[in-house]
């Protein structure tokens, strides 16, 4: 095969996906969301987290957000979805850990470390502590 037949062949199948690109969602840093995995350990998710103590999982379907927190096991210790300014805890893995939300606060533990996991254009998510008393927390406008 000549090298030219080459070259057109990768440049047809680059455009031919630039389509898909430009339909796929975003996280307004321009960061692909994926489409499925959501609850899987290891999904083939692009990790969001700033923390290196934790994985980040983005994903978006029909125009509803998720975001999934997994420790360095795969467990998964949250599951966020929003829409537009709204943000709610899915039901899902085994952990207990507490969750506050812009519009549903709990308590954060005093004198505990913070730890800023993930910084979007909508929201930051946090946590406060560690262990059984840390507190994940869903901080709007950022």
């Amino acid at each position: 095969m000549r090298l030219s037949t080459l070259r057109n062949a990768a440049g047809i199948l680059i455009l031919a996906a630039i389509p898909m690109i430009a339909s796929a969602q975003s996280d307004d840093h321009g960061v692909q969301l994926a489409k499925r995995g959501l609850g899987q350990s290891q999904p083939m998710a692009l990790d969001l987290s700033l923390d290196p103590n934790w994985r980040l999982y983005g994903f978006q379907r029909d125009g509803i957000s998720y975001y999934q927190i997994n420790d360095l096991a795969g467990r998964v210790q949250v599951i966020i979805g929003s829409a537009d300014d709204v943000f709610w805890v899915l039901p899902a893995g085994e952990s207990t850990a507490k969750v506050s939300l812009p519009t549903q606060h709990v308590q954060l533990p005093t004198g505990v470390t913070r730890s800023l996991v993930y910084r979007g254009a909508e929201f930051s998510l946090v946590l406060y502590g560690s262990g059984v008393n840390a507190v994940w927390s869903v901080e709007a406008g950022q």
